[in-house]
């Protein structure tokens, strides 16, 4: 699984002193393919789910003759989201639309595209996934060959 950038020893060179800007994508519909993701908990931020299951999910969004954008998305592991999992795992052609899925599809998930729509928050700081396509929702006309 491929991971933007690279690690450093304890006597790398750093050449950089600010980090890089943050690109904030126009609102639309975009292509994607899964980068990894980190298996963890919900942390103390949320009441309600705290020390849940969760995954971070990290997507290269393609962007037409510019380099990726990586957005984050975190699906909780709680029946009031498995909707969302769900979405994720029939856009990226895992599962099939109405029909249930078991076993080790996080596993699977990381080098597999699918198509989303990407919003950002109200103050302009963070592009969201808002939307999973499923593959016969595809917006171009079958151009996109993401899913099985």
């Amino acid at each position: 699984m491929a991971v933007n950038g690279y690690e450093l020893d304890w006597d790398s060179t750093i050449d950089q002193d600010e980090q890089q800007p943050f690109k904030v994508l126009d609102e639309g519909d975009y292509d994607f393919t899964v980068d990894h993701i980190d298996k963890t908990i919900v942390g103390d931020n949320s009441e309600k789910y705290k020390g849940a299951k969760m995954a971070t999910v990290y997507f290269n969004i393609h962007l037409r003759g510019e380099e990726d954008v990586s957005v984050r998305e975190n699906f909780i592991l709680h029946s009031n989201f498995a909707w969302k999992i769900g979405a994720l795992l029939v856009s990226t052609g895992l599962k099939k639309k109405g029909e249930a899925i078991t076993g080790s599809y996080w596993n699977k998930l990381p080098g597999m595209n699918g198509r989303c729509h990407i919003t950002q928050t109200k103050d302009k700081k963070y592009n969201n996934i808002q939307t999973f396509y499923a593959p016969a929702d595809k917006a171009d006309s079958g151009a996109n060959k993401w899913a099985l």
